[in-house]
């Protein structure tokens, strides 16, 4: 009886998916040359047969896939110890359909959504350009991704990862909404809504932290919403995942989430940095726009943030009167010039019960243009009570400043104008 050729081409894709099972089944056919004709006349005679041979194919598939897990979870038991991994060879339209491209990144990352042909079940594919990567940084950061993923603040990787001809391929749940900043306009997301980013987000950063780890790359863009009332948020995209210690190249992007270390040659990872991207979060989300451009004496607004911070000047920088007393606070402790100074990511939950925004703010939004005149209408009681704060913490911290007269006063040259919120 003739063995149909496109039966003998399904069983050779589906035995090229597990390495083990094809090095097998070949031993086996140069045995004995007769064999491979000898089962396919099998298989077509008894259907129940070529059943039972999918099911061991799909049962070495699975096996495969447990080694994947096995090797990475005996690696997660020591984060820094990072196993390379013999990825199977696949194609992502033989597992997955309904692929659609959500985002490509200026590197080669290219992330999609899809559906296993399988379960039916939404996931993300997230494929590395092998021509823009290597193996072993995409190993990296599936393996942080994955030890990482039992913290329920942090997107979760599953245990699965493969290659295709031109790219390194591994997959995560799916975000049903979008990232967050589809919702961060000008004027923010509101108080309520951004301590819950700030206080799910921190969580997942202390974890992080816990475990030796520096996230590196918090951002509105990887931080991933997960119900529509907005109220569900993990951090994801590990790929500039380093452990705290390790020396990094300096940055030749510039960027108004980066704490200004990262522009020096050859610095420290540290936690520092995922604290200081932590505090721009804050101020994103409660205003919709960046404190500064870059962090540089260069930028006007960041040389008035740092000369109110060294306690050079009482006068708060204008784009962050809009802030309460206990936040400013936790701003002067986040957004630290030294990293090593910076608060811990896992005290900030101790300022969440505080008010944020002053009264009059949160019917505002904060975005470059012109002064914020309202704030000249505030009572005369709180801008009193903001002087008098400054003047204290800067004559406890510098006693002898006002003796000498040495206060300067650094103003800004792009100012802030007022939106009312939609």
């Amino acid at each position: 009886m003739a063995v149909s050729p496109g039966l003998l081409r399904r069983a050779a894709e589906e035995m090229a998916t597990s390495p083990s099972l094809l090095r097998r089944a070949m031993e086996e056919m140069a045995a004995s040359p007769s064999l491979l004709r000898r089962g396919g006349e099998k298989m077509v005679a008894s259907p129940s047969l070529l059943r039972r041979e999918g099911e061991e194919m799909a049962s070495s598939s699975n096996s495969l896939r447990r080694s994947v897990q096995d090797m990475t979870i005996s690696s997660c038991s020591s984060l820094y110890t990072i196993k390379m991994l013999e990825l199977p060879r696949m194609e992502v339209e033989r597992q997955f359909s309904d692929v659609r491209l959500l985002v490509e990144s200026t590197n080669g990352v290219k992330v999609y959504s899809a559906r296993r042909l399988q379960s039916g079940n939404s996931v993300v594919l997230k494929c590395v350009q092998k021509k823009n990567s290597n193996m072993k940084d995409f190993i990296r950061e599936f393996h942080y991704n994955y030890c990482l993923s039992d913290h329920p603040s942090i997107v979760k990787c599953f245990d699965e990862a493969f290659e295709t001809a031109d790219a390194y391929v591994f997959t995560e749940e799916y975000a049903p909404v979008s990232d967050l900043s589809k919702f961060v306009k000008v004027g923010g997301i509101g108080e309520t809504r951004a301590k819950r980013v700030v206080e799910q987000i921190s969580l997942a950063l202390e974890f992080m932290r816990q475990q030796g780890l520096v996230h590196r790359d918090v951002c509105l863009e990887n931080i991933f919403v997960f119900n529509r009332e907005v109220t569900r948020f993990k951090l994801g995209d590990f790929g500039s995942t380093q452990r705290a210690g390790a020396r990094a190249p300096k940055m030749n992007v510039r960027s108004p989430w980066a704490p200004p270390e990262t522009y020096n040659e050859g610095y420290h990872v540290h936690s520092g940095q995922d604290a200081w991207q932590l505090g721009i979060l804050i101020f994103m989300c409660l205003t919709g726009s960046y404190p500064w451009s870059l962090a540089d004496i260069s930028d006007p607004n960041y040389n008035s943030w740092t000369a109110w911070h060294r306690r050079r000047t009482t006068k708060v920088p204008s784009t962050f009167k809009c802030f309460t007393p206990h936040l400013l606070r936790l701003l002067r402790r986040l957004l630290h010039p030294k990293p090593e100074k910076r608060k811990v990511v896992c005290k900030v939950s101790k300022y969440l019960s505080r008010p944020w925004l002053v009264k009059e703010a949160q019917n505002f939004a904060i975005s470059s243009g012109s002064q914020p005149e309202f704030l000249l209408n505030l009572p005369l009681f709180t801008r009193l009570w903001w002087k008098l704060a400054d003047m204290f913490h800067s004559h406890v911290h510098h006693p002898t400043a006002h003796l000498k007269g040495n206060k300067t006063q650094v103003a800004s040259s792009q100012s802030t104008s007022l939106t009312m919120l939609q």
